[in-house]
């Protein structure tokens, strides 16, 4: 049985979790699912004590929710979206608690510092952690109808290199580092599937990313056969990595060091273990030893769920989460 299919087992009998009209099954795609939340009660997939501020701030910066049902998250238990503001949004005003996490996943923390770029939370006051960033400009370059969208133009979360979530401090070397963030879940992708062209046939490599490919201070290796990257999940590693690069040279917010924290379970070998890009299958059996090989060292950290949840929730702020964290996500397998 397939990981996403394992999780939807485990994760129907749980919706004790949730409230009574949200235990109902839920319409998902035409049918009514035991794994999805009553479509009624989508908000519900976002633990209740982060709720409605973690509702507020996708609102106030228009930015969608994958799969979402209007204003509210996706009804789907095994929702990517969701799982990661569960485990990220506690910390947006606890910048001590989220310090001791990526002490704890080997950062060099001194001080955790507000992303001053984002808008300002309900209470005036800048988040420690953002969602779904995409640099203060269209530093790629990347195309919206046919031409490379202005800066203001561009939408968080859709249609450009998105970061799941973003956060930076300052190091013991004085320097500020902005950590970039991806997030799996239940994904997987298939072997095999070139992306180099799109549905308009443009070719991404020559129009928007071969010049970022090529410059020197790119953090992906110049070694590296650039149509062996076109594959997701490597198609979307290269861009958020290309974003990395360019947020560095830029200096934004101050970041003499932007870096990429890749996060996905173990238990999900569909991902994790299948190399969909043939030139890169002969390096290792696992994506994040691959994406360490074909980047500056330093520049990538991989990190599975299960060792990220036990950091998570011996630092959560509050009690509440710890324990909804572990009861919901603790138990893949």
């Amino acid at each position: 049985m397939a990981f996403r299919d394992r999780e939807k087992q485990r994760l129907a009998p749980l919706k004790q979790l949730f409230g009574e009209m949200a235990q109902q099954p839920g319409m998902y795609r035409g049918s009514r699912r035991e794994f999805c939340l009553h479509e009624d009660c989508s908000a519900e997939n976002l633990e209740g004590g982060i709720r409605s501020e973690a509702l507020a701030y996708f609102n106030d910066r228009a930015i969608g929710w994958h799969d979402g049902r209007g204003s509210s998250p996706s009804n789907h238990l095994c929702c990517s979206q969701s799982s990661c503001v569960n485990f990220w949004f506690p910390f947006v005003r606890a910048p001590q608690a989220l310090a001791r996490v990526l002490k704890d996943l080997g950062y060099d923390v001194v001080e955790m510092l507000p992303i001053t770029s984002d808008c300002p939370l309900t209470d005036g006051t800048h988040p420690f952690v953002s969602f779904e960033w995409i640099g203060e400009r269209n530093y790629l370059g990347e195309l919206g109808a046919g031409v490379v969208a202005p800066d203001e133009s561009r939408t968080r979360g859709a249609h450009f290199t998105s970061l799941d979530f973003c956060c930076r401090f300052r190091r013991s070397d004085g320097r500020v580092q902005l950590l970039a963030g991806e997030w799996k879940y239940t994904e997987h992708y298939s072997k095999g599937e070139n992306l180099r062209y799109s549905k308009a046939n443009t070719d991404r490599l020559d129009r928007v990313y071969r010049q970022h490919l090529e410059r020197p201070d790119c953090q992906i290796s110049a070694d590296v056969p650039w149509e062996s990257l076109f594959f997701d999940p490597f198609d979307q590693l290269m861009r958020q990595q290309l974003l990395c690069t360019a947020m560095e040279r830029h200096r934004e917010m101050d970041a003499e060091v932007v870096t990429l924290l890749h996060i996905a379970p173990r238990a999900n070998r569909e991902f994790i273990g299948r190399v969909t890009s043939p030139a890169l299958e002969s390096l290792e059996s696992d994506i994040h030893d691959i994406w360490a090989k074909l980047v500056r060292p330093g520049c990538f950290n991989g990190v599975a769920t299960e060792d990220l949840l036990m950091l998570v929730s011996s630092n959560a702020p509050k009690a509440t989460t710890r324990d909804y964290l572990q009861v919901r996500y603790g138990g893949m397998a």
